[in-house]
């Protein structure tokens, strides 16, 4: 069933107008998951791997959204078949994964990036996996249920090592976002705070002017809030330019940029697997290597 939905998928985004900057996305590919050659033997795989990094990962620049999100916010979603509907895609899991338990019909995999752990529904899982491998992999959700693309790219024993040290760099890289998020968030909070306390002096003094009689005072009570509705409207500025700021940092720093370096570690990753398939009489360390 979902393989119905992923054709429909990449046929949409196949063709024109999605399928226009496809060749351009391939030697953007190429430059850092290495040169596809029809003689490799992992070729037609390659090519799934390709196909996919353009659907789902690469930004579209004039546009700020994957060949995905194009598609979904183009209204190509949804058809009158509801095998066909992609708009689950948006959630998918682009990962490096490796495989705690196999079962007859799933696998137990955990996400290197998060070390989160999924139950795949993979009814080739004892013909595909092994227990402790470690591979690039796509998961999509499909009718509340995780499901691999079918489109992998497999690393040697060997390369554990080397792999879980790069995915560290990132981490730290995460940690430095994650805390510059929580920094802005605090001051998020108390710029809310002087704001609502401003609102309250607001009310307050207009519940005060509807019980007094003397025109004095109440002149005098309107002159403070006026002030207070001035402060109050600079409080709102800058409550709004600091949510603002922070949306953007979110969805700059903590989305996409979290995102591209774990991609680009992948790409990085694959160049590497097919230096190996390529080479003869060369040990996994001196490939898997900075």
């Amino acid at each position: 069933m979902i393989k119905d939905s992923i054709e429909y998928l990449i046929k949409i985004a196949t063709n024109p107008p999605y399928s226009n900057n496809l060749l351009a996305a391939r030697q953007e590919y190429q430059k850092y998951a290495g040169g596809i050659f029809d003689d490799d033997k992992s070729y037609e795989n390659q090519m799934a791997l390709f196909l996919e990094w353009y659907i789902f990962d690469r930004i579209e620049p004039a546009h700020d959204q994957t060949v995905l999100e194009l598609i979904i916010n183009n209204g190509k979603g949804e058809t009158l078949d509801p095998l066909k509907n992609i708009n689950e895609f948006i959630s998918h899991i682009h990962g490096l994964f490796i495989i705690k338990k196999i079962k007859d019909h799933s696998v137990k995999a955990i996400n290197l990036f998060d070390n989160e752990q999924y139950d795949v529904v993979e009814p080739s899982g004892k013909l595909y996996f092994s227990k402790n491998s470690i591979f690039e992999g796509r998961l999509l959700t499909y009718e509340n249920s995780y499901y691999f693309t079918g489109n992998f790219c497999f690393h040697p024993e060997g390369s554990k090592k080397f792999i879980k040290s790069e995915i560290k760099k990132i981490f730290s890289l995460q940690k430095i976002n994650v805390k510059e998020l929580k920094l802005q968030n605090i001051k998020l909070k108390n710029e809310n705070k002087k704001l609502n306390k401003t609102i309250s002096l607001i009310e307050k003094l207009q519940e005060k002017i509807q019980r007094l009689n003397s025109e004095k005072k109440i002149l005098e009570i309107k002159n403070d809030l006026s002030e207070l509705e001035s402060i109050k409207e600079k409080q709102e500025e800058n409550y709004s330019l600091l949510k603002q700021k922070i949306n953007i940092f979110t969805h700059e720093k903590i989305i996409r940029e979290s995102q591209s370096i774990q991609t680009r570690l992948m790409l990085k990753l694959s160049s590497m697997r097919l230096l190996l398939e390529r080479s003869r009489n060369i040990e996994v360390k001196d490939i898997y290597k900075n």
